[in-house]
């Protein structure tokens, strides 16, 4: 059986892990180092707090649950679900486009979010008005393709989960 697909999605849980801790430490500090998140994300540093408080808050959210534990457990059923139908044909091409999807989906995402946020606040619109969604519309690209390519791996791997569930069973030698 072929385990470089589950370590790869393992590995890519662990970064969504460490990433998702990176940005819910964030969350209860954004007053004590308020100076050094504007210098680093390129807002007032008025505009910490409504930041994290919409958008970060969301991206936390995203990674740990599509990145983190999605990551996981998809590495998990690649690894057992085989075993469990004593079918381990799955589509390996497939499984290695679900991984790509899955990652740079996530990435293109949070990135799409962190600009939203960043660019909408700095305009200094109020967030969810038409100004604001104008002065944003550029970075909802990154968040609607990423948001596409989460997808397209969602269905991709129920397309590699049914078919070790339900596919050819592997001949005896």
């Amino acid at each position: 059986m072929d385990n470089n697909i589950p370590k790869c999605f393992i590995l890519a849980s662990l970064f969504f892990m460490v990433l998702g801790v990176l940005e819910g430490i964030m969350l209860p500090t954004k007053f004590q180092f308020q100076s050094f998140y504007a210098s680093v994300l390129y807002i007032p540093p008025e505009l910490i707090k409504p930041f994290f408080g919409t958008f970060l808050t969301k991206i936390h959210t995203h990674i740990n649950l599509i990145g983190w534990v999605g990551s996981t457990l998809m590495g998990i059923l690649y690894f057992i679900t085989p075993q469990i139908s004593g079918n381990y044909q799955y589509n390996r091409p497939m499984a290695w486009c679900n991984l790509g999807c899955h990652v740079a989906g996530l990435i293109l995402f949070t990135l799409g979010f962190h600009m939203t946020g960043v660019v909408g606040l700095s305009s200094g619109e109020a967030p969810g008005s038409e100004a604001f969604r104008s002065a944003v519309g550029h970075c909802k690209v990154f968040t609607m393709a990423g948001g596409i390519l989460v997808a397209i791996s969602t269905f991709i791997f129920v397309f590699n989960m049914v078919g070790i569930l339900y596919g050819k069973k592997p001949e005896a030698k």
